[in-house]
């Protein structure tokens, strides 16, 4: 049984090693560029005008919040086992209000964020295409997804994209919702069958 199970092991992996060179020979010079995309979501103008909407939508909220923080954790310690339960009562009421108010600062932020996330990866991905395609590479991997152990510094193409993103951004950035989206659906690469 073991003979067979490692026989038929073997048969696999041969097969898969045809498989992939015959891949490779499908494409025999390609070129593969990387980029970090990690820099790409902390540098680029999208990523540092989304941080400063943030700021702007949120900041005085969480500034509230903080002060409100402060003052449940002054109002903690007036707290002992000879206080009234008016004054517990009191401390458990602020300390829940201050948690909900937290949460719901959180939860709005959050899909702030998640809907700025979406359209950054689409931004990026049509950006890394246009990239790709005017430098003839034919592949592009994200360095910082774990995959790339080294890279020859000739490879990376992340100030490239930067700029495509950061030249995109400002090309888009006052238009309405609308056309954004016309247009995105216009430049999306086609799909290979």
């Amino acid at each position: 049984m073991r003979r067979l199970l490692f026989l038929a092991l073997a048969i696999f992996l041969l097969g898969n090693g045809v498989t992939y060179a015959a891949d490779a020979a499908a494409v025999p010079n390609a070129k593969i560029g990387v980029v970090d995309m990690q820099t790409i979501a902390m540098e680029s103008e999208p990523a540092v005008a989304f941080k400063a909407e943030m700021e702007k939508k949120y900041g005085k909220e969480r500034e509230a919040l903080k002060k409100q923080g402060e003052a449940v954790q002054k109002q903690a310690k007036g707290i002992n086992p000879k206080s009234s339960e008016e004054k517990k009562v009191a401390f458990i009421k602020a300390r829940q209000k201050l948690e909900q108010d937290t949460r719901n600062l959180m939860r709005k932020a959050e899909q702030d964020e998640v809907k700025f996330r979406q359209d950054m990866v689409s931004l990026v991905f049509s950006a890394s295409y246009e990239v790709a395609r005017a430098k003839g590479y034919n592949f592009v991997v994200d360095i910082t997804a774990g995959g790339v152990l080294y890279a020859d510094p000739s490879m990376d193409l992340t100030k490239d994209v930067l700029a495509q993103v950061n030249e995109t951004y400002k090309k888009n950035k006052d238009k309405p919702a609308e056309a954004k989206n016309a247009e995105k659906s216009s430049q999306a690469p086609a799909e290979k069958k």
